[in-house]
């Protein structure tokens, strides 16, 4: 025992002094270890920290990547031994490193940051370390940065070369550690822009041409790459030339057989050095080709290709100009910030009318459905119509429940949207419960039978795949669609397209051009819609079957539609107005205002707040059968609008409005039935012959 003097409190305290001395005795100097210590009392629990965070706390990229630095801020707490050191490492097998320190005596909280900017998706490990040297279990916080623009190059170039029969794809790479997912936003050929498609050098003239791209990868890094390359031919390319024209229809068997005798014998002279000779065998070649092709751009290369090899026998041709490759950075996507419906039920002051906006899903959830929320609530403002939501996931901006309890309650509504409200019955998607059940589609069913308004937006044709009489109403049911590439970077499953304008009549459709490109997620069918509804806006499908965004399309072609593919539709049907805008997947759509001017003129006419012709075929041959005709003038009728039809799907207009106007004389005629019916279907004929005569005019 210790001989040393009492301390203080210890004179005051004998007992302290005891105590003391009975541990010295209990515990002998060479048992005591950190470890019991740390048993023994906790004092020397390991500290606590704080979830990680990052700043900017939002990805400044695409798809939850950030393209530049970030902050990782740490914090930690120890209220006993108090916090020596906060550590952090890059990689689950990385050497940890000190992010803050502090010196002693050790502070009960601890707090310091470190950028980070190590590239790729990398899992941070972080810990705290007390002053009694205890350290806690690591945790780990995912950051991904890519600040690197993906490369393009196209292969098939070789010294800026490429003869006149090649197929170009380009290789297109996200430097390691990237986040991968290359997507071509946009493309062009000498200027013209095009859907990002595989460059056939034989649509190309000999000479000099650009082919342009942007890029973007996942995180939305985007360069664009322009390169210069000149297209150049031969003997044996011209052949090839001759015989694929051959095989395409474009040109006869027996003038490719005469170009053929005459190449062959061009090619045989400049073989055996008769340059003057070869030269005039390419001239009756040329003369061959101005007398035979009707095609024009068949024409114009024959020719072309013969005037450069007479060029090459002479070793006259001109001398290449620059070619290479020149790569800028562009400005790539953004992200999207998450929004928020204004309320559950709007009311705004002057609103003449209230619409339903219903999105709840049973299935896939589109990630669009917050941002058109939004948005028609927005128009309702703007032009004076009230919204309601239903869609639980959407509290508390949606009602609290659900509004499709009887035709009569719904009757409030003058339109409701279906904002791609997915459910499981779909075959490709997961066991679930209708988008309604039995009851809400009866409600539902009553309501568009009393003349309700219906938008099926996008989804909406992946609902309720059970009931035909919804397939009708929808126009057509979802099967699948062709996948795209992340780098889009608001889409990953999205692809571009260059769209069809069929009815520049329609108010949803008079501000768009005959053609246009967008990129959206592209919908294949059950059934190809067109001889049921009036379709405004169709599919290029040429335009993505070998997409270079999608896959290996680009040698694999996408099956699609067989190249007639609606996406845009409008029907009277059932007593109601019905509307399909099956684009819409993509959230950048809700902000690109030629795409939201269609889903507004959608709404108002629907809620009968505008006129349209939505006129269909079915609809009239619906009446005619009604028995409001006499049998007699309804099966003339019946034959007539069948002519009409089937003139319509071969695009010969001119004869389809040709047996419309033959179904007016009927109408004209007392003894086809009594007047009113004779008058509806003299208005309805007249809409298709109208619908007919525009289409002739585009």
């Amino acid at each position: 025992m210790s001989s040393q003097p009492p301390t203080a409190h210890e004179a005051r305290d004998p007992g302290r002094r005891l105590v003391r001395c009975l541990v010295a005795v209990a515990l002998p100097v060479a048992s005591i270890s950190a470890g019991s210590l740390v048993l023994a009392s906790s004092a020397w629990a390991a500290p606590a920290s704080a979830p990680a965070t990052l700043t900017p706390a939002v990805a400044t990229g695409t798809n939850t990547w950030y393209r530049g630095p970030v902050t990782l801020n740490l914090s930690a707490t120890d209220g006993v031994g108090g916090v020596q050191r906060l550590e952090y490492r890059l990689g689950n097998t990385a050497p940890f490193q000190t992010a803050v320190a502090a010196g002693a005596p050790y502070p009960a909280a601890l707090a310091g940051s470190v950028q980070i900017t190590q590239q790729g998706s990398t899992a941070v490990g972080y810990r705290a370390v007390s002053g009694d040297n205890s350290v806690e279990t690591t945790r780990t916080i995912t950051v991904r940065i890519d600040t690197v623009a993906p490369v393009v190059s196209w292969p098939g170039i070789v010294a800026g070369k490429v003869g006149h029969t090649a197929t170009l794809i380009p290789t297109r790479t996200d430097p390691a550690p990237g986040s991968g997912g290359v997507f071509i936003q946009k493309m062009w050929i000498d200027q013209t822009e095009t859907t990002p498609l595989p460059v056939k050098t034989s649509t190309l003239s000999t000479g000099a041409h650009t082919v342009s791209v942007v890029a973007s990868d996942a995180a939305g890094n985007a360069a664009r790459f322009d390169q210069t390359f000149v297209v150049t031919t031969s003997f044996g390319d011209l052949g090839t030339l001759i015989d694929g024209f051959a095989s395409d229809g474009a040109i006869d068997a027996g003038l490719a057989a005469d170009l053929h005798a005459k190449l062959d014998e061009a090619a045989s002279l400049a073989g055996a050095g008769n340059a003057n000779q070869a030269k005039r065998a390419l001239n009756q070649f040329v003369a061959t080709a101005q007398g035979g092709s009707k095609s024009g751009p068949v024409r114009d290369t024959l020719v072309g290709d013969a005037r450069y090899l007479q060029q090459q026998v002479a070793g006259a041709l001109p001398g290449d100009p620059e070619t290479g490759m020149i790569v800028t950075p562009v400005a790539g996507p953004d992200p999207i910030a998450p929004v928020v419906p204004l309320a559950a039920s709007t009311n705004f002051p002057g609103a003449k009318f209230r619409i339903l906006y219903f999105s709840a899903t049973k299935g896939f959830r589109h990630d669009h459905i917050p941002d058109t929320a939004l948005l028609v609530q927005q128009w309702g403002q703007q032009h004076g119509f009230d919204v309601d939501i239903w869609d639980p996931r959407l509290a508390p901006a949606s009602l609290a429940s659900t509004p499709f309890t009887s035709g009569a309650d719904l009757a409030k509504y003058k339109t409701i949207v279906f904002s791609s409200p997915v459910d499981g019955t779909n075959a490709n998607s997961p066991a679930s419960a209708d988008a309604l059940n039995a009851a809400e589609l009866a409600a539902f069913q009553e309501y568009i039978r009393a003349g309700g308004g219906y938008v099926a937006l996008h989804g909406a044709s992946d609902a309720i795949h059970n009931v035909p009489w919804y397939r009708d109403l929808v126009g057509a049911w979802f099967t699948n669609h062709p996948g795209g590439q992340n780098g889009e970077g608001t889409c990953g499953s999205c692809i571009n397209v260059r769209v069809n304008t069929e009815d520049s009549t329609n108010a949803a459709t008079a501000h768009l051009p005959k053609t246009w490109l967008t990129i959206d997620e592209l919908y294949n069918f059950d059934h190809n819609p067109r001889a049921e509804v009036h379709t405004l806006l169709s599919l290029d499908e040429e335009s993505y079957r070998r997409s270079l965004n999608s896959g290996n399309a680009a040698t694999n072609p996408l099956p699609l539609m067989g190249g007639d593919h609606p996406i845009a539709w409008c029907q009277e049907y059932d007593g109601g107005r019905e509307f399909s805008l099956i684009l819409g997947h993509d959230r950048a759509q809700y902000s690109r205002d030629p795409f939201t001017r269609i889903l507004l003129a959608g709404i108002n006419w629907t809620a009968g707040q505008s006129d349209a012709n939505c006129s269909t075929f079915r609809q009239t041959r619906a009446f005619i059968t009604s028995g409001a005709l006499t049998p007699e003038s309804a099966t003339a009728a019946a034959a007539l609008l069948d002519d009409a039809q089937a003139a319509y799907l071969r695009q010969d207009y001119t004869a389809a409005g040709t047996s419309l106007n033959k179904i007016t004389a009927i109408t004209g005629s007392p003894a086809a039935g009594s007047g009113e019916a004779r008058g509806e279907l003299d208005r309805q004929v007249r809409q298709l012959r109208s619908w007919m005569s525009s289409l002739k005019k585009s």
